[in-house]
């Protein structure tokens, strides 16, 4: 089925109708009664002045619409076009400057897409690798990597996603094609291929870019068996890639504790942990963090678990809130003050290849995204 194009914020087209002329009557003041009708043309003899107003009472503005108010960004958001072919081409790195990062340059907020920009935020000194994972399957992993990166780079920050699931969700939701045979993540990881060489631009937001993923990657884990040094199959290609390029890089894992996942750990300095706000979402946790452990202790001494992000909350089931309390107890400080609700418009944006930060940035789900990457471009990355 062919993937639906639009956006709930871009439906709404204003539309107008023109009030229709009364007949008018009038009495002579003599007393005898004569009667009149509007005419469809103003007389000869009215002021033109009299004619404007007239037109303007009782005929709407034309020619704009609300959709036209809106405008549509043109910005290429790093792609060049040589003969045909799309090239990424990365903006160059700097260092954040307060005077610029923490003020916009002109009075008032501006478009970029569909989406409203705000003042941008603080940028970090260095790239963050941010691996989420969790081998839970549908606590939103995928969800929270495209929305965060979209959310990051409308504020000024260059993300990456690297999707390293078979089922290139993420890929699918940043309306990235790739078809089996794509030229993807999985020949980054078995064939070394450079990582710069499969990037690709998103069309929708500026400095947003995505390493996609192919069903190729499916068979990788066993592919990966006999290589040497498995587990840093990933580690090594993000340190052959230029990553001073880039603020955030983040990576969508599958739901599971294979190969794939641990590649994650080990290229990775933090851990983000999606968290559904249900009972059953506590019992795979102890696991993900007995792996987390072990990679830190053998493979990958400097991960740290920096962020939990609680998701799917329902407020009307006394459970989400017994869960969220039990997570913040224990965990304190990693969780983040945004909570992600359920939201209808969050399981729509993919259908139409985007982010729900564009597809309607009003809604529940974008503000609680929005919330969540406002923490964490203000929170320090870790140690």
């Amino acid at each position: 089925m062919a993937r639906r194009r639009g956006s709930a914020a871009q439906t709404g087209v204003g539309r107008g109708s023109a009030g229709g002329g009364t007949a008018a009557s009038g009495t002579a003041a003599s007393g005898t009664a004569a009667s009149s009708t509007a005419a469809s043309e103003p007389a000869a003899s009215e002021p033109a002045a009299t004619r404007s107003t007239r037109r303007s009472a009782g005929t709407p503005a034309s020619g704009r619409t609300l959709g036209d108010a809106a405008g549509n960004g043109d910005e290429s958001g790093g792609v060049a076009v040589n003969g045909g072919r799309h090239e990424v081409t990365v903006p160059a790195a700097r260092q954040p400057d307060p005077q610029t990062d923490e003020a916009p340059a002109v009075p008032g907020p501006r478009l970029v897409g569909s989406v409203r920009m705000e003042r941008a935020w603080p940028r970090p000194a260095a790239c963050r690798v941010i691996t989420i994972a969790n081998q839970k399957g549908g606590v939103g992993k995928t969800t929270t990597a495209v929305n965060l990166a979209a959310a990051l780079a409308q504020h000024g920050s260059r993300v990456l996603v690297i999707d390293l699931d078979p089922q290139g969700n993420a890929s699918t939701a940043l309306d990235v094609d790739h078809p089996a045979g794509t030229t993807s993540i999985y020949h980054v990881l078995v064939e070394d291929r450079p990582l710069v060489g499969i990037i690709r631009a998103v069309d929708d937001i500026p400095l947003l870019y995505c390493a996609p993923a192919t069903i190729d990657l499916a068979g990788a884990e066993i592919e990966l068996v006999p290589m040497v040094a498995r587990e840093g199959r990933l580690a090594r290609a993000l340190s052959s890639y230029d990553e001073s390029q880039l603020d955030y890089i983040l990576i969508d894992c599958p739901p599971s504790l294979g190969l794939l996942t641990v590649n994650a750990l080990v290229a990775a300095a933090e851990v983000l942990i999606p968290i559904q706000c249900e009972y059953y979402a506590l019992e795979g946790l102890e696991q993900l963090l007995r792996t987390v452990d072990l990679v830190k202790s053998h493979l990958n001494p400097g991960l740290t678990l920096s962020t939990i992000l609680l998701t799917m909350f329902d407020g009307r089931t006394r459970l989400a809130s017994q869960v969220a309390d039990e997570v913040r107890s224990h965990f304190g400080d990693v969780v983040l003050e945004s909570i992600i609700p359920r939201s209808v418009r969050v399981s729509e944006a993919p259908s139409y290849g985007q982010s729900v930060m564009t597809y309607d940035p009003g809604s529940s789900g974008a503000v609680a995204y929005l919330e969540a990457a406002r923490e964490m471009a203000h929170r320090p990355a870790p140690n």
